[in-house]
């Protein structure tokens, strides 16, 4: 019996292309805010402990600059093509992001002009619950934290490889994918498309 066609999609860091550790949006604008280039000394997904700043400027960097990144961010190579395809499959596809609701039009935005196809986007930062709820059979994330929550419900996870989640071991439940040609192949074989 296959899964039903309901698939749970995260945003920042899954469709937005976020490049090479030192070469992406979030990196180049912090270093915009800090007057110097700057190197992460931590595999981390927190800013703080990533380059090993205090809470408070990157507070600061954040509620300076992240509606900026936010509506200036790249779409993933293959990212529109597969959701898209997906969407005219039948699937339900259900954005949640962990960005706070007050982006929530600035995101829609993004996501129509970039012509993404989606029947819902919510902002949640603990995304597991939600996904029980809306029944999603399969999701796909960066952030270890949330692909632990989710695999703990007994959804699998397309982990798209991240220098922050490569602490993460792969299993039966979670598929580690460079890109987005890796992750349309995983999501056919395991509908059977």
């Amino acid at each position: 019996m296959n899964p039903e066609r309901i698939i749970g999609i995260d945003i920042d860091g899954v469709i937005t292309d976020e490049t090479h550790i030192n070469d992406n949006i979030w990196h180049d604008a912090l270093c915009n805010y800090l007057g110097y280039e700057i190197e992460r000394v931590k595999d981390s997904y927190y800013f703080d402990e990533a380059y090993d700043l205090s809470l408070e400027i990157i507070n600061d960097f954040l509620e300076k600059n992240i509606a900026t990144i936010y509506a200036n961010a790249r779409l993933a190579v293959g990212a529109r093509e597969t959701i898209n395809y997906l969407y005219d499959k039948g699937f339900e596809i259900h954005l949640i992001t962990a960005r706070e609701p007050e982006f929530k039009e600035l995101t829609r935005e993004w996501l129509d002009n970039n012509g993404l196809l989606y029947t819902s986007l919510y902002h949640e930062e603990d995304k597991a619950p939600l996904a029980v709820k809306k029944r999603i059979s399969l999701f796909l994330e960066d952030n270890a934290y949330n692909t632990e929550a989710m695999v703990s419900k007994g959804i699998p996870v397309l982990l798209f490889d991240k220098f922050h989640n490569r602490h993460i071991r792969e299993n039966k439940d979670i598929i580690r994918v460079s890109d987005w040609t890796e992750a349309r192949k995983h999501i056919q074989k395991f509908y059977s498309l």
